[in-house]
């Protein structure tokens, strides 16, 4: 999958693309409070819809539905982060 991903690229609100980093995904959850459990449980449920040129919007709904599934508040913060 590390392989697939290193090809993906995200496009921002702005038009401009950019290659897609899990990792900033994990510090974007880490800054709503999740744990590494959580964050992890959450990247594993979505590593595998990730697809070339999927927007921002699309993948932080994609990352908010996982979350209100498994931690309200840290999906609550989440939002508030990305507003």
């Amino acid at each position: 999958m590390d392989e697939v991903l290193a090809r993906v690229y995200i496009t921002k609100s702005d038009g401009s693309k950019e290659k897609f980093d899990f990792e900033k995904v994990r510090e974007s959850l880490r800054n709503a409070g999740a744990d590494e459990e959580l964050t992890e449980e959450v990247i594993r449920r979505i590593e595998n819809r990730i697809h070339d040129e999927i927007t921002t919007e699309e993948l932080k709904m994609m990352i908010t539905t996982v979350l209100r599934r498994l931690n309200r508040e840290v999906a609550q913060k989440y939002i508030e982060n990305h507003s």
